[in-house]
């Protein structure tokens, strides 16, 4: 009898420090799936504001370090059409690192008045650090390949057009005159468009003269 009663006093033993553990094991789970984020540090935008980035993303500091990820603000993220992509980095010390990349912004559509960014899709900004295309390109694989080759064009190349034009003749359906920003005219068809890459380079040859540069055919400078 005395054997039979150790065996249940041992079982009841078992059983409680079972469901102890499990209770200090859930409540320890528990209390780490709600553990806010400490810090939160955003690069990559240039555009929006940290604070646009938090309010976009729903990042506060009440926010499950556990649970908050890339893929819980991806829905948030992808009715925005001026971000490519978030990415949500974590360590150690409860901070996020935010990670933003946003898409390209290529000129303003005089047209449209909106800004087209590098897929094409327009958006309702204001950015006065890229040209302005001031009229209409009818042809529709004219416009695609022209907007291929203005995402092509670095920040600093685009930062010197201030006006671009689309100016097909009846040799060329793909010719443009851009304004720059120094006075300036160049005329440039898309298939070598990739030249206005080099144009610091080539002004400085210039010596501070004004005129038309033709690097649509051939690559010479006619002075005003």
């Amino acid at each position: 009898m005395k054997k039979r009663k150790r065996k249940r006093k041992l079982k009841k033993k078992r059983f409680f420090l079972t469901f102890f553990i499990i209770v200090i094991f859930s409540c320890a789970i528990y209390l780490f799936t709600i553990i806010p984020v400490r810090n939160v540090y955003i690069s990559g935008n240039t555009y929006y504001k940290d604070k646009d980035i938090l309010t976009l993303t729903g990042i506060n500091e009440n926010s499950s370090f556990i649970f908050t990820n890339t893929v819980s603000i991806m829905p948030k993220v992808r009715k925005d059409k001026l971000i490519k992509s978030i990415v949500i980095k974590k360590n150690i010390f409860l901070e996020f690192e935010v990670i933003v990349t946003e898409k390209r912004q290529l000129y303003y559509d005089l047209n449209s008045k909106k800004i087209v960014l590098e897929d094409s899709s327009k958006v309702d900004l204001k950015n006065d650090n890229v040209p302005t295309l001031i009229n209409v390109v009818e042809d529709k694989k004219v416009y695609k390949k022209f907007v291929d080759k203005m995402n092509k064009i670095s920040d600093d190349a685009l930062s010197n057009i201030s006006e671009i034009k689309y100016n097909p003749n009846d040799i060329d359906k793909e010719r443009f005159l851009l304004s720059m920003n120094d006075g300036n005219y160049v005329y440039v068809t898309l298939s070598k468009f990739n030249k206005i890459n080099d144009y610091n380079n080539i002004s400085k040859t210039l010596n501070d003269k004004k005129g038309i540069l033709y690097l649509d055919y051939g690559n010479y400078f006619l002075e005003k």
